[in-house]
């Protein structure tokens, strides 16, 4: 079966070079021809994943009819804002019923809707074959061949188990989800909390306060999905906290080292403007924060990432008004209603 990864960043590459291990019809699109042109010379991604090479079996174009044709797999993985014009384009040229997989963490930019959502709507004539992959999955390791696992949810089984069945391998393991509501959120809200860990981290704030921030931003992230359907086991696997411990630690965290940044007293905008790779938790901490407004979801380290986001708080204000909240059980964290 053909498989095709629609965008050649960090991640996309890694998934390449995983998939070719054992599947043999996989390519890559990469949009910008000059690019892909010195992909398929040097078979390395030097900017986004330098030290990965891709195998020479991976097919590498920027013509997107040619990459989408036949494929009986497409994978996407673009930033999550332009996930919607990206099923867009693809939908002329896709199989019916082919499998789609959305491979990016965050959420659309109107709306906050999820991923799979929007992909669904632009891909309605084609196939209804969407699945969500998530996970603790950094494509420095992924790309070397470190072990990882990762979890596939869909509405519909059989697009799940082939998407453990090209994913799986000797150094990968796809485990299989029915919430892909749960699942998608999970990847997204780690984003925000991998923030303000990188917040904690640069003030010097200690272990102790970085695990009481993963732990109720746990807390946080499962409550706001269960709001809109989400199962509450969900967020205690790889797509919630297995994501959460990886994105909050890790020194290959872009959302981590934004939040270092947000420490030194960058602005958001200067951090943006200083890489070219994406910072999804930026956008996806102000969008998150309208919702939660606006449906009533207490979310109360998003609100002061959002805040120091927008230059209304310093990190320490921020830190000071969470560390002097009214007192609360620690079970109240996952009422969902007034209650909490």
């Amino acid at each position: 079966m053909k498989i095709t990864m629609i965008g050649a960043g960090g991640w996309g590459t890694a998934m390449v070079s995983l998939l070719a291990g054992t599947n043999p019809d996989v390519w890559l699109y990469c949009r910008n021809p000059e690019k892909a042109a010195r992909l398929r010379d040097t078979r390395e991604n030097t900017p986004y994943l330098p030290g990965c090479r891709i195998p020479e079996s991976v097919r590498i174009t920027s013509d997107l009819e040619e990459a989408v044709c036949g494929a009986g797999c497409v994978i996407l993985c673009t930033p999550s804002m332009a996930a919607e014009e990206t099923a867009a384009a693809i939908a002329p040229y896709l199989m019916p019923h082919a499998v789609v997989v959305s491979a990016s963490k965050g959420l659309a930019s109107h709306g906050g809707l999820r991923l799979s959502e929007v992909i669904g709507e632009a891909l309605r004539e084609k196939t209804d074959r969407i699945v969500a992959l998530s996970g603790p999955n950094h494509a420095e390791e992924v790309g070397r061949g470190l072990p990882a696992a990762s979890v596939a949810a869909s509405s519909v089984p059989e697009a799940v188990a082939l998407v453990q069945d090209i994913y799986m391998g000797p150094s990968f393991r796809v485990y299989r989800s029915s919430d892909i509501v749960g699942v998608e959120y999970g990847g997204a809200l780690k984003n925000i909390m991998a923030l303000a860990c990188g917040v904690l981290d640069g003030l010097g704030l200690g272990d102790n306060s970085r695990a009481a921030l993963m732990t109720r931003g746990l807390a946080e992230m499962t409550r706001f999905g269960m709001h809109f359907g989400a199962k509450r086991e969900t967020f205690f696997g790889l797509s919630g906290m297995g994501d959460l411990i990886a994105t909050c630690t890790s020194t290959h965290s872009r959302n981590h080292a934004a939040g270092l940044l947000l420490a030194e007293g960058k602005t958001a905008a200067e951090i943006v403007g200083g890489t070219d790779m994406v910072v999804e938790g930026i956008r996806t901490a102000s969008i998150v924060y309208e919702i939660a407004e606006k449906e009533g979801i207490p979310m109360p380290i998003t609100s002061e990432v959002h805040h120091v986001l927008a230059g209304d708080y310093t990190p320490r204000e921020s830190v000071e008004h969470l560390m002097s909240r009214a007192k609360k059980a620690e079970t109240e964290a996952f009422l969902v209603g007034p209650e909490c």
